[in-house]
């Protein structure tokens, strides 16, 4: 069974659909559809799916992509959490040649300093892309919106600098002529996160001439059995807004907002949470993570010796860690590996130890963080 995404025309007053197109690019518009991938049952409330965007570019122009983001509010400024994005960093040195205006690139190399600077997101007219991303699903519809830059053939040119190995180096350079024509033929595959990587560097903070496309998912969703209404009454909280509450399949429970904090409400009860830096993307990493173990880096010395004396099974690591291209730093570091079910017990001794947890992602995954107040 397949779901396709139902795109409507989002009215900054009204969000009505209308039947004249916003912001359309000479020629046609960026075309985005999204189905649930693999669906057989429909999904329930809270739960995470995949979603398979494909994005077709049919104005006449180039377009560059740069973020995926959920908004919370359209019309509230700052909501958004992030998707995906197609402007990233890679590992190695990358070194900007004034002289020559161009880059180096060099993977074997260490840097001190990683820059988001490389894109996979170019499309040229007629061109589509495929992306991935795990959603989680809370209420319907689901805004989305992207970020994209949209080209002149002179901006082709002084802004992006294309891929071109020489020998055993990788260089990124502007192309001109028959390189450039060729570097921009259309390609015919779509099951890929990207055609081409390039290097945009005027997309590393988002420019005021960034354009945006707004979409809205729609999908049957099945309510749960013990759902967030009775979570609130059991709890003695008023019902969530929406973007203040999420849920934790793995957990079994819904996460509300209680005086300042936050509070994991299940069938058999209520366990106050610690301060939780991002609510959703530590749900998201404790779901994500399926019958696996949680990575838990303990941030503080003092944490560690507390959790230890809790019986918690603290590993310890030496590692260097390098603070210079030159200088490196001997540190000790403190970890936790636990299966989900027993993040419950470790939330409500966190609470009781006012220690705060955080989460990062990184290349290899994700992992949550137990920071000092």
């Amino acid at each position: 069974m397949k779901i396709r995404a139902l795109l409507l025309c989002l009215l900054p007053a009204a969000a009505a659909c209308s039947s004249r197109p916003t912001a359309q690019a000479p020629g046609g518009e960026i075309d985005v559809t999204a189905e649930i991938e693999n669906l057989t049952v429909t999904p329930r409330e809270g739960d995470l799916v995949t979603l398979l965007f494909r994005v077709s570019n049919n104005t006449r122009s180039t377009v560059i992509l740069r973020d995926l983001s959920q908004p919370i509010d359209l019309m509230l400024s700052g909501s958004s959490g992030a998707v995906a994005t197609w402007q990233l960093a890679q590992s190695g040195l990358l070194t900007y040649l004034p002289d020559r205006d161009d880059w180096l690139y060099d993977r074997t190399k260490r840097s001190d300093a990683r820059r988001p600077v490389f894109n996979s997101g170019l499309l040229v007219p007629k061109e589509s892309l495929t992306l991935r991303a795990r959603v989680r699903l809370l209420e319907m519809p689901i805004d989305f919106q992207f970020t994209y830059f949209e080209l002149t053939e002179d901006e082709l040119r002084r802004k992006v600098y294309f891929e071109k190995h020489e020998d055993k180096l990788v260089r990124y350079q502007h192309l001109v002529g028959r390189e450039l024509a060729d570097a921009l033929t259309p390609s015919l595959r779509t099951e890929v996160g990207g055609h081409r990587i390039v290097i945009f560097p005027h997309a590393e903070p988002v420019a005021n001439n960034a354009l945006l496309k707004t979409f809205r998912f729609q999908s049957p969703l099945k309510p749960r059995l013990f759902s967030k209404e009775q979570a609130a009454r059991i709890a003695g909280v008023d019902a969530p807004r929406k973007g203040g509450y999420t849920f934790s399949s793995v957990l079994d429970g819904w996460v509300l907002p209680k005086n300042q904090g936050h509070i994991l409400v299940t069938p058999a009860g209520v366990i106050d949470l610690p301060e939780l830096k991002n609510v959703e993307r530590t749900f998201y990493l404790v779901d994500s993570t399926g019958t696996g173990k949680v990575e838990v880096e303990l941030r503080a010395h003092s944490a560690a010796t507390a959790l230890s004396e809790l019986r918690y099974p603290v590993v310890r690591q030496e590692k260097e860690v390098p603070l210079s291209k030159d200088v490196k730093e001997k540190r000790t570091l403190y970890y936790l590996f636990l299966a989900p079910d027993q993040l419950a017990k470790l939330f409500a001794d966190l609470r009781t130890l006012k220690l705060v947890v955080d989460v990062e992602y990184g290349e290899g995954g994700g992992r949550l963080q137990i920071l000092n107040r």
